[in-house]
């Protein structure tokens, strides 16, 4: 009788090990990575760059492409340059130090040109050069990790490692404030004097034009010690400081002074929590082209999408006849209502309101716009372009003739290219924004124009044989 045991299923696949391989990088994917082909497989290479040669080590099989980790630079690109962070080669924080500026801003506009043509056969009228600013000291908003290790007591501050959920221990940042150099030396060390520290969980950093602010994420109540501690650390960095609990949140003594950052012209308050666009460079160039590219005028009512504390609202509002923002959490309506008060702008008006819901029987709904500005999450905007254009079918006056996209993820900017498309929108006016310097993160912005009746015949006559 056979001694073999008896196999149910399918037979085990057995991965064949590979050695190192020699490849030719194609092109740079969405994430930043080196592309090249191997039989018959995409292979996925950290820290590759187009045109070069690299000899490389697979370490993740998948059935349609594979991963591989960069061993060697056989032949390297002209555009690679050397990173400037001492950290880079293991932080998760940036993935494009390697590559020239200009070559990153280039990738950045190829890689969303060819997803709109590849995604939704869509090419825009005009592309206009990106929006860029420094390449370094730029960020004022952050997220820190922290951890209080048992064992030893060591305190670990930093950011995730590379393909990791593990922290790195960091010693300086060069994307933030070159004034918050030693921050995270001196937080480590403050830690490890504190005796719950593994009750604080991360950290929030937010930059104002005259101050910033560090907001502590805690699980459980730190001593009167403990707070004195942090109170001394912030001192010394000229910053304001909170705790937040789940309950909510406390002042800690610190710095004062009002957060706040200007544009144009205008002061606009935020509070720890809120969310600020992180370059304050770019964004002001994005509000300066926003304004331009919607040819605003004194008879313009604009719909803004997402208006958080008023960024595009309230520059916006000083040049139209009315402005309404929507908001999905009731203290950024709050926040943008008071920032239109504290600016003396009062023609607009501020709705919370959940843009992913039905929105038909909100009471800004039915009001008249003529221009939309839609700034999704990386979700995009898909139900709710579909919801507003609910309106358009009382007829063509409803329509807004241009609606100006905000775009932080490109499959989803594709997407809803497509929709606004098919609903008689003409993608105009395109440009990336550099918004996340020496990362893979892209953001764009897309101008919609209402394609007139008039127009749609004069391109459909043109397919009509005579």
């Amino acid at each position: 009788m056979s001694r073999n045991k008896i196999q149910f299923g399918r037979p085990k696949s057995r991965k064949v090990k590979l050695s190192e391989l020699i490849l030719d990088i194609d092109n740079l994917s969405l994430e930043g990575r080196g592309v090249a082909k191997h039989a018959g497989k995409t292979v996925f290479v950290d820290g590759a760059l187009p045109g070069e040669r690299v000899r490389v080590k697979i370490t993740k099989q998948h059935k349609s492409y594979d991963e591989a980790s960069l061993v060697n630079i056989e032949f390297a690109s002209s555009e690679r340059i050397t990173a400037a962070c001492q950290h880079y080669n293991h932080c998760g924080g940036c993935q494009l130090q390697h590559l020239a500026p200009t070559a990153q801003l280039q990738h950045k506009q190829d890689a969303v040109l060819a997803l709109l043509q590849h995604m939704a056969k869509i090419e825009p009228v005009e592309i206009a050069p990106p929006l860029s600013g420094e390449a370094f000291n730029y960020r004022r908003s952050a997220r820190i990790g922290v951890n209080r290790l048992s064992q030893s007591a060591t305190a670990i501050v930093g950011f995730r490692r590379r393909h990791s959920s593990k922290l790195l221990q960091i010693s300086n940042c060069i994307v933030l404030p070159q004034h918050l150099s030693g921050l995270f030396d001196q937080l480590r060390s403050t830690l490890e004097l504190i005796e719950n520290a593994k009750a604080i969980t991360h950290i929030e950093y937010l930059q104002g034009d005259d101050c910033g602010a560090l907001t502590f994420r805690c699980k459980a109540t730190l001593s009167a010690d403990s707070q004195t501690l942090l109170s001394s650390l912030l001192k010394k960095f000229k910053l304001q400081g909170f705790l937040r609990y789940d309950q909510g949140i406390e002042p800690l003594s610190g710095n004062t002074g009002q957060l706040s950052y200007s544009i144009n012209g205008l002061r606009l308050n935020f509070q720890p929590g809120d969310f600020l666009q992180v370059n304050a460079s770019v964004n002001q160039q994005m509000v300066d082209r926003a304004m331009d590219w919607l040819a605003l005028d004194d008879t313009d009512k604009v719909l803004d999408l997402f208006s958080g504390l008023g960024n595009f609202s309230l520059p916006i509002a000083n040049k139209v006849a009315k402005l309404v923002g929507i908001e999905g959490r009731d203290t950024m309506v709050q926040r943008a209502t008071d920032n239109a008060a504290n600016n003396q702008i009062n023609n607009c008006q501020f709705y919370s309101g959940d843009l992913s819901a039905e929105i038909s029987q909100q009471p800004w709904f039915a009001q008249p716009y003529n221009k939309i500005i839609l700034d999704p999450p990386r979700s995009g905007a898909q139900q709710l372009i579909k919801n507003l254009m609910q309106r358009s079918d009382a007829g063509e006056a409803q329509s807004p003739s241009h609606i100006l996209y905000i775009a932080c993820d490109p499959s989803s900017l594709a997407r809803d290219a497509q929709l606004l498309a098919s609903l008689g929108y003409q993608m105009q006016k395109f440009c990336v924004m550099d918004m996340f310097p020496n990362t893979a993160h892209i953001e764009a912005m897309a101008l919609f124009c209402k394609v007139s009746a008039q127009t749609k015949a004069r391109k459909s006559s043109k397919l009509i044989p005579h």
